[in-house]
């Protein structure tokens, strides 16, 4: 496969296979619209797919998603943005990064939007559209690494990655941007303002029920969601402090994570924060 000297990967093979620091990506939640606050941050470093993978769960875990009732066994389940978008961007930022630079890639999420960049940047001469709309041929920067995430089925090898993002976004209904800057290149998606993403729920009016809604809500918890949810079950009075010594996670997520619930409708406090219950108001 052309990735070692001797007894030794080159940079490539390291991309591609070793847990090395040469390879890493920033993911992080923003509390508004602007790059300021942010309520969570983390960095990772191996190999491309496994970098891959934890970004696209990361975002997956962190936008909105509805449920459709359509009459079959299983529910439709529904990200804000295509969960095909986001790989294929995903998987663009590390083939076409410039490792040069030391740089990191970066995953940000902020209220409005959701942008992947990565520190390379975009062929000089060109724009997006000469890839979505016209017969340009593709330019690889990294041909070694495009070459083996073809092999294994990951990408194309056409140059296709930028038509396949603008046409899921399009079938999906989602807003989208591609921005050239002179450190790198950024793919932006733009969230979702619909009441039903924020909710959880895409109900009929035949399927307009308690009970339909209830199991929309609680359909679409995630796993930190539904940990939460299941300490209040059993015990109202519990307090978040110690909700957040029983989670793996940052004091941050889980209260980021506990308003979403209250906002979505899944749970309520009564009274006052040092006396008071908390109630969950969907039944499972």
């Amino acid at each position: 496969m052309e990735l070692s000297e001797g007894d030794n990967l080159i940079n490539a093979g390291k991309v591609l296979f070793a847990d090395d620091l040469i390879q890493d990506i920033q993911m992080a939640i923003f509390a508004t619209n602007e790059r300021l606050t942010f309520n969570d941050i983390q960095r990772h470093h191996g190999p491309v797919l496994k970098l891959v993978d934890l970004a696209e769960n990361y975002i997956k875990s962190n936008i909105h998603w509805k449920v459709e009732f359509t009459g079959a066994l299983q529910r439709k389940e529904i990200p804000e943005i295509p969960v095909d978008a986001i790989r294929e961007a995903l998987l663009n930022s590390f083939c076409h990064k410039d490792y040069s630079t030391g740089q990191s890639n970066e995953v940000a999420i902020y209220k409005d939007r959701i942008e992947i960049y990565n520190p390379g940047a975009f062929p000089e001469g060109f724009e997006p559209q000469d890839f979505i709309e016209k017969p340009e041929r593709p330019i690889r920067r990294n041909p070694k690494i495009a070459r083996i995430l073809y092999y294994s089925k990951d990408i194309e090898s056409f140059g296709t990655g930028l038509k396949r993002i603008v046409d899921a976004c399009r079938s999906a209904g989602v807003d989208y941007e591609f921005k050239k800057l002179k450190s790198g290149f950024v793919v932006c998606f733009y969230r979702s303002e619909e009441s039903a993403y924020k909710t959880g729920k895409n109900i009929g009016k035949d399927k307009a029920s308690k009970e339909a809604l209830n199991e929309a809500l609680y359909e679409a918890l995630n796993e930190n969601e539904l940990m939460i949810v299941k300490m209040i079950r059993n015990n109202p009075t519990i307090k978040q402090k110690d909700i957040i010594a029983q989670m793996s996670i940052s004091r941050a997520q889980v209260q980021r994570i506990m308003k979403s619930l209250q906002e979505r409708g899944v749970i309520s406090h009564k009274d006052s924060k040092k006396t008071g219950r908390w109630i969950v108001k969907v039944d499972k």
